[in-house]
């Protein structure tokens, strides 16, 4: 994904539109969409003259869908009409599914991805295989494109999953009481002084200008830097981001003397919050100034109260250090596949390749884990054997045998493991993956451990 997150619209129509389709039935890379006809109904490309009918279709399906929405789309520095697919019947626009080209952070390296949203059909055209289709058709466009991953949030989990996606990516957010918050974070030991430094001055807390874009590209690339998930922000990107505003304010911290950022290596800010609703949707901090992200909490929490809104939520990564001061306040974090009935959903569309494309960090893994080189690890999928074997330089995937130690499971719990959603141990208790010896086990666990896959909501806020 270069940026990225998945539209929070409901697809209920697909629910009456399950019906399975084999995946031999739809090769990955056959024809375009504007090629495939069924049943008195046409897929084709989206072009700029359908923007009326399509706005229009996603206003009846999506009765939260605004005009501001869909313009903020439009204006996406990556959008070309074609993103769009369409199913008609005669002239007429009944279903419609947008994708999206983003990039993604994953540890040291970057994914291309697709994610899907306003995926819908009008409701007299359902249970016609009108979803499916236009499903099929979107993965097809998706890997045309390069997509290493197609990705979608949904609360219909049960119609991707029939198709061979799978549930990955975890929500992450904790909720408390704004009062509360203050007043655990006031009574937080004070952090000791240094004598051989002079006391720091006290941050700055206000909102941000918008000459000081640079200071939020800088913290935000220092943040998501070999890390899991964040979707990659151009300059382009970010200026779309901001200029769609669909947040409601943006906090920095300033260390320093508040001046504009015209010279962004003099920056005195170290810090930015994104609020929504007395949300924060994304907060991160930069250098070694202390107590950054609990000033920048704080100020929400104040002005939360000020609104008369008497709970804060923050969402961040898991392993975010200020979830324990929501926890201290009474809160609590959650962190759950589902939440309000939606996940995030991921189909690889060469999880082999995916695999080989991971060897490099496998290998490294190997050697901080400790394995011996040679070590292997074999895996049954669908009835595929393959090998991974750590050698003392590299690492390799091979076709053709599995070995005695090995891991049987789907392919789509194969790309869940690849993307560090799986639990090794958990997912061979409740049988999602099923291990040959122990040493598999083991194995699997050092080479492919649980990451805090996750990504900020702020690039996924509707207008």
């Amino acid at each position: 994904m270069t940026p990225t997150t998945a539209s929070s619209r409901r697809v209920d129509d697909l629910n009456h539109d399950l019906e399975v389709v084999k995946s031999s039935e739809v090769s990955p890379r056959s024809s375009s969409p504007n090629q495939v006809a069924f049943s008195g109904f046409r897929i084709v490309e989206g072009r700029a003259g359908d923007h009326h009918d399509v706005q229009r279709l996603l206003t009846t399906l999506f009765h939260g869908s605004s005009a501001g929405d869909f313009q903020a789309q439009i204006e996406d520095p990556f959008y070309e009409p074609n993103d769009r697919l369409l199913v008609k019947r005669a002239k007429q626009v009944v279903g419609h599914v947008h994708l999206t080209k983003r990039e993604i952070h994953f540890g040291p390296l970057r994914f291309a991805m697709s994610q899907a949203s306003d995926l819908g059909i009008l409701p007299e055209y359902r249970g016609q295989q009108c979803a499916t289709q236009l499903l099929a058709a979107a993965e097809r466009r998706m890997a045309d494109d390069g997509a290493v991953l197609g990705i979608i949030r949904t609360n219909l989990p049960d119609f991707f999953q029939q198709r061979g996606w799978a549930v990955c990516m975890r929500h992450s957010f904790s909720v408390a009481g704004a009062r509360d918050i203050l007043a655990q974070l006031g009574e937080a030991a004070p952090v000791e002084a240094n004598p051989w430094q002079p006391e720091a001055e006290p941050l700055k807390i206000r909102i941000w200008r918008h000459v000081e874009q640079a200071a939020l590209m800088r913290i935000y690339a220092d943040n998501t830097h070999n890390v899991f998930g964040p979707v990659v922000r151009s300059d382009s990107y970010w200026r779309w981001l901001i200029n769609r505003r669909a947040y409601d304010r943006i906090y920095v911290a300033i260390d320093g003397p508040d001046k504009s950022e015209l010279n962004d290596e003099l920056t005195p800010i170290v810090g930015y919050a994104v609020v929504k609703n007395e949300r924060i949707v994304e907060l991160m901090t930069s250098g070694e100034r202390p107590g950054v992200a609990e000033q920048l909490l704080a100020r929400t929490c104040r002005d939360a109260i000020e609104h008369d809104t008497h709970d804060v939520r923050l969402d961040a990564a898991p392993n975010d250090s200020l979830h324990r001061a929501f926890k201290a306040a009474g809160g609590q974090q959650n962190y759950h596949e589902s939440a309000a009935g939606e996940v995030w959903m991921v189909k690889a569309f060469d999880p082999i390749s995916l695999c080989r494309t991971l060897l490099g960090e496998v290998h490294r893994r190997a050697k901080a884990a400790g394995l011996s080189p040679p070590a292997e690890l074999g895996f049954l999928l669908d009835g595929k054997k393959f090998t991974l074997s750590i050698r003392p330089r590299s690492a390799r995937l091979e076709a053709g045998k599995a070995g005695r130690s090995y891991l049987a499971c789907g392919l789509p719990e194969f790309t869940q493991l690849m993307l560090g959603h799986l639990n090794v141990e958990s997912a061979v208790e409740t049988g999602r993956l099923r291990a040959s010896t122990r040493v598999a086990i083991e194995t699997a666990t050092a080479l492919f451990p649980q990451l805090p896959l996750w990504q900020p909501p702020f690039d996924g806020l509707d207008s």
